[in-house]
């Protein structure tokens, strides 16, 4: 009777190893179904791929500009960075083009004028922004997270070749910017003629506020 009892033992444990072995392809086919289910519809790597592109292109447009003006030539590679790439990335680079003047020209790349480099920030990163100025600092650094950390507005420069090209950049980013206040740096009202700034709508506040309370109303 024990020699009867001891055979079954293995049997037993034998046809439980093979419900385990049996269950693992079932595993995998449900693997198999939930990657099908994660796949990426190509809609979406079509408009990832294609703002990959536009930054790409917009951040060299934006790098050759500044290079051509003697105050940002002494800037490093890795200074693109904050100048650059964090204010594109969320949308803080309000660049400038030329109008078509016909259907033909839609289709063929178009010149970048220039562009306006702003932010709008907190009134901590206000204050801090305003220190920066008054102690000589150039260009203005920010992190990442405060280009667009509160509801008070600064446009930091205007890049541009000419002068005229600095004024159609202007005119541009006062659409893009919206009304309200906007405190100006000191160098903008350096680039352009007191007149031409007061016919933009620029004004300086009384000599009693800090240098870099300069708006455009």
């Amino acid at each position: 009777m024990a020699d009867k009892k001891n055979d079954k033992k293995p049997i037993r444990k034998a046809a439980a190893k093979g419900e385990k072995a049996a269950a693992k392809p079932a595993a995998k086919g449900n693997a198999a179904g939930a990657e099908g289910d994660l796949k990426i519809p190509p809609e979406f790597v079509e408009q990832v791929e294609k703002l990959r592109a536009s930054v790409r292109e917009n951040f060299g447009k934006a790098a050759m500009a500044m290079m051509m003006l003697p105050r940002y030539r002494n800037q490093t590679i890795g200074d693109l960075q904050h100048l650059v790439l964090e204010p594109l990335m969320r949308d803080r680079l309000a660049m400038a083009y030329p109008r078509n003047k016909d259907d033909n020209e839609q289709k063929l790349p178009r010149e970048m004028i220039g562009f306006a480099l702003w932010a709008n920030v907190s009134e901590d990163v206000d204050a801090r922004i305003t220190e920066q100025i008054k102690t000589g600092t150039f260009p203005i650094r920010l992190k990442p997270d405060e280009w667009t950390s509160g509801d008070v507005k600064w446009l930091f420069d205007i890049v541009a070749p000419t002068q005229e090209s600095t004024v159609a950049v202007l005119t541009n980013f006062r659409q893009v910017a919206g009304e309200g206040q906007l405190k100006m740096h000191p160098l903008i009202g350096r680039l352009l003629p007191a007149e031409t700034l007061e016919k933009l709508g620029a004004a300086k506040l009384g000599d009693a506020k800090p240098a870099g309370n300069e708006t455009i109303n």
